[in-house]
């Protein structure tokens, strides 16, 4: 048996795009569009995270958050 990849990214990017777009709106009639980018895409990436399991390395992770320090 094997999961039907794209259906689940499909359902998950809709449920992020819904929920990060009402998470915008959520203390503010009137959020900044890079705001409502940020909360759409979190939401997006929290879906995924929730369905998916990815193989980690917590090194790797660590130096490319350094790298993108300014």
């Amino acid at each position: 048996m094997r999961a039907k990849t794209r259906q689940i990214l499909e359902e998950c990017i809709e449920t992020g795009v819904i929920h990060g777009y009402a998470r915008a709106f959520k203390h503010t009639d009137r959020p900044m569009e890079i705001y409502i980018k940020e909360c759409i895409q979190d939401a997006i990436w929290f879906e995924i995270d929730d369905k998916f399991e990815f193989d980690r390395d917590l090194v790797s992770e660590v130096m490319e958050g350094f790298d993108n320090l300014v």
